[in-house]
């Protein structure tokens, strides 16, 4: 059996030193990452919404998309019912915001326009068209303009090349961590005999080829890639696309320059993983033994960098940086999952060239002991990896799914196939784990049955990689459940009881356009109530002043209200306040909050992940990540041990960084000025009228006209609330009641009332009339 002894301390401390290069590497790389970017650019809202119908011609067409966008890629074009154009031609990308971008228009007489617009993805360079339909002055009686339908792929030869590029990186990395941490102590490791040693010299030089292959199959990818996305972005065939279409990309394009970072990458792990004496024949008798360990270990450790900048390079192209709210949740994930797949699936790769090799140049005593040495090491790491891999990998596939409905699209299909043949890979290694590992050292068949196993967990293992390929090149499964509408209903519904009358609203179809607002009322016995003289309906949009203005509702029988084709002209939250009249009761005030969706099919934002859940999903994951190393490294030795301690370190980092995410996303709390919390309804009014009585009455009067008992003598009087309300926000009315109003007899409540009791009381005034 092969003794794998302790290193010296000066061996540890050069072994740290090492580790913490590397880690400074891999930080500068996240710390010097480029400005925000995302993949799939596809219509987030516009202004006009499409759909809509505007009183006054517009002179600019605003749209932001989903990610950022090339600047001289993009082009919108407002045609009118004839085909011509009426835009000025300038379409100009913000700076302060690459996501939007717009065009100017001429003086639009009245009638119908095509909004026609195409971009480029400052990502993974994916061109994206649209369309959209607006009016002016008129109903829109054609239908509206439906968004072309996009190809599902870019180039049916896009999967196979991001496949090849990912398979690539991960065999170049994870074959030196294999290399590093299972092979090489084994092998050459200093209780190695000269025999074992002459193996690992030769098992170095077998899986070297299969790392210099993996380099040239990715620089070979990278320059079909580069080819493919030349030729989709300048609409011309792959032969046509060398010359100016290339030039242009590489140059002009975010997608270009991460594409030269990366081929200069991987040019510098190559020369990286050169050995001098092939550069240099002299340099051998210069090189001690010493100094040559030390030389292949830095080596190694450059090379690992230089692997993360790398797998860096594709987070950067993934859907995770793509995603809106969370990017750097999201791209921080994708990372950790990259290298996790690499340490494992790449580590796989060289295992399972290796086997074979040992198993025929060894004899059967000495090949089980190998084995049986080497299998613990990689099976640390392979269970570790899986570890990361399925929490990232939720996180992932939450990001970029959200809801379970969007499982039914494309990229959540082939999300569900690659799960799928996930599941035999993750057995085949626990029978490995289970079965073979205990029977190493002391079967003889068991090196056979390894061989086998690992033989196909790697054939799974390329083909899972080639779903990955499938799904980065698929746009992500909520923003296309985002366009087709799903889990959005034909309606919305909410109902009140207010002083004995149950008041009812309907919304339909809650999105941009014209609408139908439907008031119901009954009685306490269920009877309609149909003998009310007015049935207004005030909607305020609640995220900007649009400005509000209260309709009466046309009685449509059966104790129904109605209001047609009521213009909701941007998507959000809205608030409807309902007055009703009758001549027998009291006036009755309630509301209801609702948010409308943009209008289906045109925008692909609707579906988006929560930042607060995120926070939550990512810090529980990193918490679970953190027990499972500090738990795997107890059994190593944990912090008296080298080997414990590199399990423990990165354990004990994820644990205390999941408790700060944790803790992060419960801080977060709304701004209490963005808009009122509680809506007008009957509870918030009732509070309203109770602080308003024992804190404002005495001044401003039981009707609020400024004629209360203390007002008398005060200079300048009390404000007429019936006038002045409807004269200021909601925000502007909070501020007064809690700071005071300067030079007058409005002293400030924040110190007796609290925020909530404020907001009651703003809902309280603006019903005084």
């Amino acid at each position: 059996m092969i003794n794998l002894g302790k290193r010296s301390r000066a061996g540890r401390w050069r072994d740290w030193g090492l580790l913490l290069c590397l880690l400074a590497l891999t930080a500068a790389w996240l710390l010097s990452a480029g400005r925000e970017a995302q993949a799939h650019a596809n219509l987030a809202q516009s202004s006009p919404a499409p759909n809509s119908v505007l009183d006054d011609a517009p002179d600019r067409v605003a749209i932001w998309f989903t990610e950022p966008i090339e600047p001289t890629l993009t082009d919108v074009r407002v045609l009118d019912s004839g085909g011509a154009r009426v835009d000025d031609g300038a379409t100009v990308v913000d700076r302060n915001d690459p996501t939007a971008v717009s065009v100017g228009l001429t003086l639009l007489p009245d009638g119908a326009y095509t909004v026609a617009w195409k971009n480029v993805s400052t990502v993974d360079g994916h061109r994206v068209r649209g369309s959209f339909l607006f009016s002016v002055g008129q109903p829109i009686v054609s239908p509206p303009v439906a968004i072309p339908e996009e190809p599902l792929l870019q180039s049916p030869a896009e999967p196979v090349v991001r496949w090849l590029i990912l398979t690539a990186v991960l065999a170049m990395v994870g074959g030196l961590v294999f290399e590093w941490l299972v092979w090489r102590p084994v092998l050459l490791g200093r209780q190695a005999n000269a025999s074992l040693r002459e193996m690992g010299t030769r098992l170095a030089s077998r899986c070297s080829k299969l790392t210099w292959a993996s380099v040239a199959v990715l620089l070979a990818a990278s320059v079909a890639q580069l080819l493919i996305q030349a030729a989709a972005v300048h609409e011309v065939s792959v032969i046509q696309a060398v010359g100016s279409p290339v030039k242009t990309i590489l140059a002009d394009t975010d997608w270009g320059r991460l594409w030269l970072w990366r081929v200069g990458l991987a040019l510098s792990f190559a020369l990286a993983l050169t050995n001098p004496r092939r550069l240099w024949p002299g340099a051998a008798a210069l090189l001690t033994a010493r100094w040559e360990t030390i030389r292949a270990r830095s080596t190694t450790v450059i090379a690992l960098g230089i692997g993360g900048g790398i797998l860096w390079t594709i987070s950067l192209t993934s859907h995770g940086a793509a995603t809106p709210g969370i990017r750097s949740a999201a791209l921080f994930a994708d990372f950790l999952h990259l290298l996790a797949v690499a340490f494992w699936a790449g580590g796989l790769f060289h295992f399972a060239v290796g086997t074979p090799f040992l198993m025929r140049s060894l004899s059967p005593q000495v090949r089980l002991s190998c084995l049986a040495a080497m299998v613990p090491r990689f099976s640390m790491i392979a269970s570790l990896s899986v570890g990361v891999l399925i929490v990232t990998g939720v996180f992932g596939a939450w990001a970029q799914v959200t809801v379970i409905p969007a499982l039914n699209t494309p990229y959540g299909l082939t999300l569900l196939a690659k799960v799928a043949m996930v599941v035999p890979l993750l057995l085949l290694g626990g029978l490995n784990l289970i079965w073979v590992r205990p029977r190493l050292a002391r079967e003889a068949n068991a090196g056979r049955w390894l061989k086998r196993f690992l033989a196909g967990e790697a054939v799974l293992a390329l083909m899972v990689l080639a779903s990955v390929g499938m799904l980065t090149s698929l746009e992500p499964a909520r923003q296309v459940a985002s366009r087709e509408g799903v889990g959005t209903p034909a309606s919305l519904k909410f109902r009140e009881t207010v002083d004995g009358a149950s008041i009812g609203l309907e919304v339909r179809p809650a999105a941009v356009g014209p609408n139908d607002i439907t008031v119901s009322m009954a009685d306490r016995l269920g009877d309609p109530i149909t003998n009310a003289t007015d049935v207004a309906v005030r909607l305020t949009y609640l995220e900007t002043d649009l400005g509000e203005e209260a309709v009466s509702a046309v009685p449509a029988g059966k104790g129904d209200y109605r209001l047609e084709d009521v213009p909701l002209s941007i998507s959000g939250a809205w608030q409807a306040e309902i007055t009703v009249r009758r001549p027998d009761a009291f006036d009755t005030r309630t509301a209801f909050r609702f948010e409308t969706a943009p209008f289906v099919g045109a925008s692909s934002s609707t579906i988006t992940p929560s930042p607060e859940t995120a926070g939550l999903l990512l810090g529980a994951g990193l918490v679970v990540l953190g027990m499972l190393f500090m738990g795997s490294s107890l059994p190593l030795g944990g912090w008296f041990t080298r080997a414990g301690a590199s399990v423990m370190v990165p354990g004990l980092a994820g644990f205390v960084v999941g408790v700060a995410v944790l803790f992060n996303s419960q801080l977060g709390q709304p701004d209490e000025l963005a808009g009122n919390p509680f809506p007008p309804n009957s509870e918030s009014l009732a509070a309203g009228r109770t602080v308003y009585e024992l804190n404002c009455q005495t001044c401003h009067g039981v009707a609020g006209r400024g004629d209360g008992p203390a007002a008398v003598g005060l200079e300048p009087p009390p404000a007429d609330l019936t006038v002045h309300v409807r004269l200021h926000s909601e925000q502007d009315l909070f501020r007064f009641i809690h700071d005071g109003i300067a030079d007058t007899g409005m002293v400030p409540l924040g110190d007796k009332l609290n925020d909530e009791e404020i907001w009651h009381v703003v809902n309280h005034i603006k019903t005084l009339e």
